[in-house]
């Protein structure tokens, strides 16, 4: 079997829908995972810092929520073979804007819990290549426009 363009968009398709069955079932299951959670480790939090991190959890749904949404216009696009046009430039955009919020977030979040520093900075590197893949997506779209006007 060769492995085409149409063949990855989908395979990356699949793999959206996947994260968004395990968000889905995150956001719903917050309390229970959060509980089992804690009752797993060897050092406890007290109660409190299970509500910082169901709201942790919480806060950062709205913008993974958007980012796997404009993931999915982005590879629709992608699929009718438009690829350097200005939607995909604003989906870029904002799903590396909804990175650095996600990385924000872990960021004051890791005052009662270390761990959420490591997906802070994992979110925030992954917000600037998105920006920057955003960037190319910017000035391929101009060079396309000008070829396009090229006689």
């Amino acid at each position: 079997m060769k492995w085409t363009p149409g063949r990855s968009v989908f395979l990356s398709k699949i793999c959206v829908l996947l994260f968004v069955a395990a968000y889905v079932a995150v956001v719903l299951a917050c309390p229970v995972v959060v509980k089992e959670y804690e009752t797993l480790r060897t050092a406890q939090l007290p109660e409190v810092h299970e509500r910082f991190m169901m709201a942790t959890i919480y806060l950062c749904a709205a913008p993974i929520g958007v980012i796997l949404w404009k993931l999915w216009r982005l590879l629709c696009n992608i699929a009718r073979e438009q690829i350097f046009v200005k939607e995909n430039i604003s989906c870029l955009r904002l799903i590396s804007w909804m990175c650095f919020a996600v990385a924000a977030i872990t960021f004051v979040s890791a005052w009662y819990y270390v761990m959420w520093m490591v997906i802070a900075c994992c979110m925030a590197f992954m917000g600037l290549l998105i920006r920057v893949i955003k960037n190319v997506f910017e000035r391929a779209k101009e060079i396309k426009e000008e070829n396009d006007f090229t006689i």
